[in-house]
């Protein structure tokens, strides 16, 4: 459901919420911690900046760090520039709008559960993500 990118953006949200506040971790590091290519987080951590979720600072003491405290930054928040929930609501069949007082059988079986993962990356944070420090 999530792609590769978005489980990258996770696993990036989860070991930038560990830091310590005030600290940077380098593109490098991050990418060997993430099992992630280096040159492809790097352009994942340049939109994630660019949306405000992470801050980047370029230097010998540089890297990225969340922009805010990890419980303030939802996964909704983080994966929406690369998963484009919007396209969730639109119609199944392609057709252009869905009559919603008798919607077709594909939207009456997807719509729960379209609302309830928007419901789980809405309410999970970056903080959720680490486990004791783990």
């Amino acid at each position: 459901m999530i792609s590769k990118t978005g489980l990258y953006v996770i696993r990036a949200l989860s070991a930038l919420a560990k830091l310590p506040p005030g600290a940077w971790m380098g593109t490098a590091t991050l990418a060997q911690e993430i099992d992630a290519p280096v040159n492809y987080l790097g352009k994942l951590l340049h939109i994630l900046a660019r949306e405000r979720v992470i801050l980047s600072q370029k230097g010998l003491r540089g890297g990225v760090r969340l922009a805010r405290p990890p419980q303030q930054i939802s996964l909704y928040e983080a994966l929406e520039p690369f998963e484009n929930f919007g396209r969730w609501t639109d119609c199944l069949l392609g057709k252009p709008t869905c009559p919603d007082p008798d919607p077709c059988v594909l939207n009456k079986k997807w719509a729960p559960i379209r609302d309830r993962v928007l419901h789980f990356l809405q309410n999970t944070t970056a903080a959720n993500l680490v486990d004791n420090g783990r």
